[in-house]
């Protein structure tokens, strides 16, 4: 595994990091009144985990109602093949699927080295990680495709398979999750969870360490205002290559860092310059009511049920930020897993 030089930031550097969208943890300082709060999630956390072990701090869904539709029991994956080449005539709230999974068959290509590369390493290919702030550190974020009855895919009963597939990855919280994360944050050990992680150990290695996932959900830009942010969104993206985890990189809703959207803007570049996934959100959040976004202007909102043959399901942030990584992620399974393993 590379080694990092782990950057050590003085008060004053911190300072000049600007305000912070959901909060920080401690030694940070607090943020300004104006700054939207985020609720932190409880977690119970063991004391010595092994590196195999998936860390049980995935917090319980939002108030989570059952839906009346009883789920079918998911199938084995092993018999599962590749569906299609290429990414489906879908359209989502008017918006093409295309425009919002860019997949290109270059990056598809790349993609299928870099999952080789991770096989090699002993990656597993049944397992996803976390990597990001309170957008999606809590319990909309994915969590109820792990849980029977509190989701109804209706019209997109197809995604099944990938809910199969990447079972125990979807409510499972993880140490590269953290409130109020920057993206200069996933390389200062100060972050890191010290109950799971290693002396000096970053999160993004601690995650991987504990999980060995062959993909990671990237959604880092909301807390950064700074003109690091391209750094180290590349630093992320270069050690996700190098260690042979696919990185998803998933624009943003919100426009805290301002009206000008420069970190969207940079994640297009980025995943265009390394060939990576791009799951661009940003699109079809222009869609939905208040971008669907809760009153803060960065935080999601959402219905308790996420029922697809609902009207209002496809209206709501949480259950349609949720459903486009679905069809992320079988994209990736159909394109790369399958024909890989």
């Amino acid at each position: 595994m590379k080694q990092f030089k782990h950057f050590s930031f003085s008060l004053t550097v911190l300072i000049l990091i600007g305000l912070t969208a959901c909060g920080s943890p401690e030694p940070l300082s607090e943020p300004a009144a104006e700054a939207p709060q985020a609720t932190a999630v409880p977690t119970a956390i063991p004391a010595s985990p092994t590196p195999t072990d998936i860390p049980p701090t995935a917090p319980p869904p939002a108030t989570a109602t059952p839906v009346p539709t009883t789920t079918t029991t998911p199938g084995e994956t092993a018999d599962l093949q590749p569906t299609s080449t290429s990414i489906p005539e879908v359209t989502l709230n008017g918006i093409p699927l295309s425009q919002l999974i860019v997949l290109d068959e270059e990056t598809i290509t790349h993609m299928r080295e870099i999952f080789a590369q991770g096989q090699t390493l002993g990656r597993n290919s049944y397992r996803f990680s976390k990597l990001g702030d309170s957008v999606i550190a809590n319990g909309d974020f994915l969590t109820r495709f792990d849980q029977p009855n509190t989701f109804v895919l209706g019209p997109y009963e197809e995604l099944r398979p990938v809910i199969t597939h990447f079972q125990g990855s979807w409510d499972r919280f993880g140490v590269g999750m953290r409130i109020g994360l920057h993206a200069w944050g996933v390389f200062d050990p100060m972050w890191a969870n010290k109950d799971w992680c290693e002396p000096n150990e970053v999160i993004i290695e601690c995650e991987f360490r504990l999980n060995n996932p062959a993909v990671v959900l990237i959604h880092l830009g909301t807390n950064d205002t700074s003109d690091s942010y391209p750094l180290f969104m590349r630093r992320v993206i270069e050690h996700c290559l190098e260690e042979g985890v696919i990185p998803i990189i998933m624009t943003k809703a919100d426009r805290f860092e301002g009206e000008d959207n420069r970190n969207n803007l940079t994640m297009r570049e980025l995943a265009s310059e390394y060939r990576v996934p791009l799951l661009d959100y940003d699109l079809i959040a222009a869609t939905l009511p208040d971008r669907g976004l809760k009153e803060d202007g960065v935080h999601m909102n959402g219905p308790l049920q996420h029922d697809y043959n609902l009207e209002e399901t496809l209206q709501k942030g949480h259950t349609v930020h949720n459903l486009v990584v679905l069809f992320m992620l079988e994209e990736i399974l159909n394109e790369v897993v399958l024909l890989e393993s």
